[in-house]
């Protein structure tokens, strides 16, 4: 069955009292959401039960990236939808990583084109990114282009396969799209990277590539020189992705690793993605090492109490 044309009707929340449906609850019994019914007009939105981050735009935003999530999937919850949905939040994350590097003094962000520092270590998606990456290659590439791409990804992934994210950051372990020091999916490349930048382009080649530094940088003695409002952002529309996604439509939003999720969808059923849509949890192999097991809020940078940690 086509990904872009499949349709499937995932379980629909219950309705709660007085116009607000009840969220799913983690695996630690929380929810963060509502859907609340205005009873004159019908229409509904989203809200956060309390706030997600320390800082109130973060929480702002997070509730709008639900709040779109809701919109796009409610109708007709699609593997379509989702793969739109993707592309949505990952446009949004550009533009307000955008806006809020433009701020900055001149001349202070280091990131450039062909520097590839910070494309050397796992990266986390969440499905409906998994599922843009691999529609944008479906779509775009040649049968033969799409074949060597999948070869090549295959083989980081043999290489990394069950690797901590310890491990993963080195220079031995490039991203699986990096080309020439470019990446070859930049129009759908993850929300993480997005909101990745750098004050020191010197400072992550010595990071990544000197041995004693690498181990500090792990250690977490030696952390990195950053503008944090976009990675905040980062932040903050993925856990309005994940939580929207997990809460009100039961699907699975656990964390996947970028090489290992984007080979299953290459290589594994044609059906993977709709069971996915149906609630079920084909993508399990392409969990990380190391992730948690609830939806992916991980440590979000100013995140309020939702794993233990610090800002990164």
């Amino acid at each position: 069955m086509s990904q872009r044309n499949s349709k499937a009707r995932p379980a629909r929340p219950a309705a709660g009292k007085k116009g607000r449906r009840d969220a799913h609850k983690d695996a630690a019994g929380r929810v963060h959401l509502a859907v609340h019914r205005d009873p004159a007009s019908g229409n509904e939105r989203v809200a956060l039960r309390s706030p997600v981050f320390r800082e109130a735009w973060q929480n702002d935003v997070a509730t709008a990236a639900a709040n779109t999530a809701y919109a796009v999937l409610r109708g007709e919850p699609s593997v379509e939808g989702a793969i739109e949905l993707a592309r949505n939040a990952m446009e949004a994350t550009s533009r307000l990583a955008a806006g809020l590097l433009a701020r900055a003094p001149g001349g202070s962000v280091a990131c450039r084109a062909g520097c590839d520092h910070c494309c050397h270590q796992a990266v986390g998606v969440t499905p409906p990114e998994a599922l843009a990456i691999v529609d944008h290659l479906r779509t775009t590439l040649s049968n033969a282009a799409l074949a060597h791409v999948a070869r090549r990804v295959a083989e980081r992934h043999e290489r990394t396969r069950g690797l901590p994210s310890a491990e993963r950051f080195s220079p031995d372990h490039p991203c699986p799209f990096l080309e020439s020091g470019r990446c070859s999916i930049y129009e759908v490349r993850p929300l993480a990277c997005r909101g990745m930048n750098s004050l020191d382009a010197a400072e992550c080649a010595t990071r990544l590539r000197d041995p004693e530094a690498r181990a500090a940088f792990l250690a977490g003695g030696a952390g990195s020189r950053s503008f944090m409002e976009p990675i905040r952002a980062f932040h903050a529309i993925s856990a309005g992705l994940q939580l929207s996604l997990s809460e009100l439509f039961r699907l699975d939003m656990r964390p996947l690793e970028l090489t290992a999720a984007v080979h299953l969808l290459l290589t594994g059923p044609g059906s993977l993605a709709d069971a996915w849509m149906r609630g079920q949890r084909p993508f399990e192999p392409a969990r990380g090492a190391d992730q948690g097991k609830d939806p992916g809020l991980g440590e979000p940078s100013g995140a309020l109490g939702l794993a233990p940690g610090r800002d990164p």
